[in-house]
């Protein structure tokens, strides 16, 4: 039976392996240095000084939200096109998404439809870097700093994507990384919350684990001081030290990965450039994509899913537009570029564990289904 090739890979090589053995043994499984490792390496990715590492991203930006100032009553502006991973944090802060459309031509949030959804309500804006294509970050934080809203980068898929040479994370007043099993750095779950400031990361310290002043909370016998208040309560979403020591190594392998992602998918656009039923969506002048999955547009596309998935290649839509689900309680906006971007849409894979024969049986996998010259490997 012909191996699949997979849209993702969680496999952890020997390297994190190794680096998770002497963790289990201590017993320090619950916290210990290289969550604060993890940080520190996280900030100097993203050239800032701020960052607090979370048990999973809905959390994550969730307490970016609440750090904005956002809450009931309040309207966030979103893609539609994103995980409920994403959206679901607006909710649980008690606002209202405003969907934006997507430029179905670049997969990015739509820098003209912003000014047309902004609301007297509006407190923020999340943009998502939609599949680690980052997006036209300095319109959106032109359009910002203009109504006086906060910018939140849901950078979840996007670790290691620049744009003019500076990485994305680094322009909102918040950004957010996974470190879901399939994403560039695999923690099985996590998150990093890049703040803008000391300050608020100090509260989303002491948020992420009850609001408790870890400095205060015990006393000199190691007991609860019930002295040291907790002003304002917060939930219980710390990240253990198991998924820092397991994203702390894939992170130090991260660019070299990054740079086979982005070989491959060059090999993939010339070999494929033929071929009429594939368009490859296009990046921004002066950007650097992570490439969590390669995007293309393409005729016929339900047909092709069936025709690739039935040859071994993991292929998807990634994800469902979210203005259809009621539990949002938004209203409904017209979203021609939404629509568009659904009809043709596909995530092809390209990622790091594709070796030179996989990649070129992708291509040839890719070509046959799609009706092109030429024979599959």
């Amino acid at each position: 039976m012909t191996t699949p090739i997979a849209l993702f890979d969680c496999r952890p090589d020997a390297a994190v392996l190794e680096a998770l053995a002497p963790v289990l043994a201590s017993g320090q499984l619950a916290s210990g240095p290289n969550v604060a490792a993890l940080e520190a390496a996280i900030a100097r990715h993203v050239q800032r000084r701020d960052v607090v590492c979370l048990g999973d991203m809905t959390h994550a930006l969730a307490l970016a939200l609440q750090l904005a100032g956002v809450g009931p009553g309040d309207d966030v502006l979103t893609l539609s096109y994103n995980c409920m991973s994403s959206n679901s944090a607006i909710a649980h802060v008690g606002a209202t998404p405003v969907w934006v459309d997507i430029d179905a031509a670049t997969a990015t949030m739509s820098a003209a439809d912003c000014e047309r959804a902004i609301t007297p309500r509006t407190r923020a804006l999340v943009v998502y870097h939609v599949a680690g294509y980052p997006a036209p970050l300095a319109a959106l934080r032109a359009f910002c700093d203009r109504h006086g809203i906060a910018l939140v980068e849901d950078a979840n898929n996007a670790l290691g994507a620049t744009l003019d040479g500076h990485p994305v994370g680094s322009v909102g007043d918040f950004a957010v990384f996974s470190f879901y099993a399939n994403r560039q750095v695999n923690g099985v779950d996590g998150a990093a919350l890049v703040c803008r400031d000391a300050a608020s990361a100090a509260e989303a310290r002491r948020l992420r684990r009850f609001g408790i002043d870890l400095k205060t909370f015990r006393d000199a016998r190691g007991e609860i001081d019930p002295a040291s208040d907790i002003p304002r309560v917060g939930m219980s979403s710390p990240l253990n030290h198991v998924q820092a020591t397991m994203a702390l190594a894939h992170l130090g392998t991260l660019e070299a990965r990054l740079a086979r992602n982005r070989r491959n998918v060059e090999t993939l656009r010339t070999t494929l450039a033929d071929v009429p039923a594939i368009r490859p969506v296009a990046w921004a002048s002066g950007a650097q994509p992570a490439f969590w999955a390669w995007l293309v547009r393409c005729d016929d596309r339900d047909g092709l899913i069936d025709r690739l998935k039935a040859r071994g290649v993991q292929c998807s839509k990634l994800h469902q537009p979210n203005h259809v689900y009621s539990g949002f309680g938004s209203a409904p906006r017209e979203l021609p570029g939404t629509a568009r971007f659904m009809d043709d849409m596909l995530a092809l894979p390209c990622g790091w564990w594709l070796a030179d024969a996989s990649l070129a049986r992708l291509c040839g996998e890719i070509r046959a289904a799609a009706g092109a010259p030429g024979r599959a490997a």
